[in-house]
């Protein structure tokens, strides 16, 4: 009984509450302890006015997208630089400027579709894929009235408007019916996919043996 009713504890300090025996205490953190708490938030919050504030310096990501812009200067555009040109907030924003200077009239200001197929679902008619859509704009589609943006605008405009395109991409504003087929991932189709969409004839064909494939012309 003398020790439920104790008030301090030489290793815990003052004991603020006894319940059912369970003791709580009111010890004082170590200061290294504290210091490192005290100085992570000075850092976040230095970080933050240096960072996003006064943009002192660009942000991990969007130094990352700089860097793979340089490297890509002149050069083949990748999927990896595409990637990251959508998590640059600045390289989106002149995308989307571009976007509404010369795309609205097909595509409506948030993508959702008017002449042209609604940008934001998970319907493609020529890929949803970072290359596909760079492809897309760069290159056009003159059968459907998609005019090639890259003779237009240049390389480094066509970049941004693919970074925008992607931003927006499988946000499902409500806008122009699907067209194209479901885009699961990837750039320009996948084996696989096309696999599994065959007619059930074909692969039980591929899948005979040689002399049966043989007869019948598929096995060339």
């Amino acid at each position: 009984m003398a020790d439920a009713e104790r008030r301090v504890d030489p290793i815990q300090g003052e004991i603020l509450h006894v319940y059912d025996g369970i003791e709580e205490a009111d010890n004082q953190l170590p200061l290294w302890w504290l210091w490192t708490f005290y100085l992570a938030i000075a850092f976040a919050v230095l970080y933050w006015i240096g960072y996003h504030e006064l943009k002192v310096a660009p942000l991990p990501m969007e130094a990352y997208s700089k860097a793979l812009q340089e490297r890509a200067s002149g050069g083949e555009v990748s999927e990896e630089l595409l990637t990251a040109l959508v998590a640059d907030p600045d390289v989106v924003g002149e995308g989307q400027t571009l976007f509404n200077d010369n795309c609205v009239v097909c595509h409506e200001a948030r993508g959702q579709g008017n002449i042209g197929p609604n940008l934001t679902d998970e319907y493609w008619i020529h890929g949803g894929g970072p290359l596909d859509i760079h492809r897309t704009i760069s290159e056009g589609v003159l059968d459907s009235g998609m005019p090639a943006w890259g003779g237009t605008l240049g390389a480094d405009a066509v970049q941004k408007l693919a970074a925008f395109v992607l931003s927006i991409r499988d946000t499902n504003v409500e806008g122009k019916e699907p067209q194209g087929e479901v885009w699961t991932g990837g750039s320009g189709g996948s084996d696989a996919e096309g696999r599994d969409d065959a007619p059930e004839e074909a692969l039980e064909a591929e899948d005979a043996p040689e002399d049966v494939q043989d007869a019948t012309g598929t096995g060339d």
